[in-house]
């Protein structure tokens, strides 16, 4: 993997680490992220239009509509897993398998083939991803153990979901810039779940949630662009599968946040997968 790629990847996921901590700490962690991506499509695109024309190129729509449904759907998912399970039984699942998937998908739609050192590297960092996630290591099987109920079976069907708008993506890469598409993803992922976060139900949550952290979901717009802008970057430099398993260590970047601000445990289990993931990342650097 391009040292440059490895850097711009890593920095995705830093920013996006530091977004799920914000939206993890939020009052509704499902209304700030439909604020988040809101605002930041509204300023993103705004700056955009100032440098660029905006469109995408014809033979990509029904592609990005595709992956654009992928991501809604992802989001769906991912709130209604939270809602109805574990956070050490979904969470391992939702975000540490879909490099796997990546992996699978780009070698079956685009060919994608890497050397031995970068698919070990890439089970590395699953691996890690999955550790960090668990109370202790005595829960090792226990998000697989949930496959058989409905909470976990939802994370896994998100995690499809990231694998096949990470695959789309990658392949749009070679269509259009990163600038544009990433305007374009966030306008679509806001507009598309906008009756969601302003259904009868949720309305009245969804503008309290801006009233009470407005100064976090402004911070959290700038992380949650820039950091798919950087993995879009990424992406047009190397394998959609390395981009995907880095940029999975915002796992391990969202505990250490959570320890250092919130006073969270970090762990023994975490030290390990921290380790894990450096050579994971050190594998993918020298393949």
């Amino acid at each position: 993997m391009p040292v440059v790629a490895l850097v711009l990847v890593l920095i995705a996921a830093l920013l996006h680490g530091l977004w799920n901590f914000l939206a993890k700490d939020a009052r509704d962690s499902s209304a700030f992220m439909w604020w988040g991506v809101s605002v930041g499509a509204v300023w993103y695109s705004a700056w955009m239009f100032t440098q660029a024309w905006m469109g995408l190129p014809q033979e990509i729509w029904l592609a990005f509509a595709v992956s654009l449904a992928m991501e809604i759907f992802y989001v769906a998912l991912i709130t209604r897993g939270y809602a109805t399970g574990d956070l050490s039984q979904v969470y391992p699942i939702a975000r540490g398998t879909p490099p796997l998937f990546i992996a699978l998908f780009s070698a079956i739609l685009t060919g994608e083939r890497l050397p031995i050192l970068g698919y070990v590297g890439i089970a590395l960092l699953v691996f890690g991803v999955y550790l960090a996630s668990l109370p202790s290591l005595s829960d090792l099987s226990k998000p697989l153990r949930a496959l058989s109920h409905r909470p976990a079976q939802i994370a896994a069907l998100a995690a499809i979901c990231v694998a096949v708008y990470s695959t789309i993506d990658k392949i749009n890469m070679a269509h259009v810039s990163p600038q544009v598409y990433n305007a374009w993803v966030y306008a679509g992922i806001g507009l598309g779940y906008a009756p969601v976060a302003w259904s009868r139900a949720n309305r009245a949550s969804t503008i309290a949630e801006f009233k009470t952290n407005w100064r976090r979901i402004a911070l959290g717009s700038v992380a949650t662009i820039g950091s798919y802008l950087l993995a879009l970057v990424g992406m047009a430099m190397t394998a959609a599968s390395y981009v995907g398993a880095v940029r999975a260590t915002s796992v391990v970047i969202g505990a250490l946040m959570g320890w250092l601000v919130l006073h969270e445990k970090f762990g023994a289990v975490r030290v390990i997968a921290a380790a894990t993931m450096v050579v994971g990342l050190t594998l993918i650097a020298i393949a």
